[in-house]
């Protein structure tokens, strides 16, 4: 869980340990310790957002692909733009999701993306 923003980095930690099918491995504060992070822990699910200090998700995206190829990952964001959507998909995202979501849809979101077949 990357999210430079502690409180709601924390809260979705909360949300992910309280449901019997996720686990929280691993929490960053910015792209490069979530690169570190991914690397040590070799999470099945990587949330990345998108501006955070040191190194942003969209640059954190290729090096966490490079650790974890086979994870799914999340671009978590505040901005709905199409243009970022494409860009994170290009980079190798699984899903861009807005933080906008209620926190029962970003779980069944993300479990659907899971049950998905993964493209490599």
């Amino acid at each position: 869980m990357a999210d430079d923003a502690d409180g709601l980095r924390e809260l979705l930690c909360l949300l992910f340990d309280t449901e019997p099918d996720f686990t929280v491995v691993g929490r960053a504060a910015n792209g490069a310790e979530a690169v570190e992070v991914v690397a040590r822990t070799e999470p099945d699910l990587v949330l990345l957002d998108v501006a955070m200090p040191v190194l942003d998700g969209l640059g954190a995206l290729p090096r966490v692909r490079r650790a974890v190829p086979e994870a799914r990952v999340v671009i978590f964001t505040g901005f709905s733009e199409r243009s970022l959507r494409e860009e994170a998909m290009a980079l190798g995202a699984d899903e861009l999701m807005e933080k906008d979501l209620s926190t029962g849809a970003l779980l069944d979101r993300i479990r659907q993306m899971c049950r998905r077949p993964r493209l490599v």
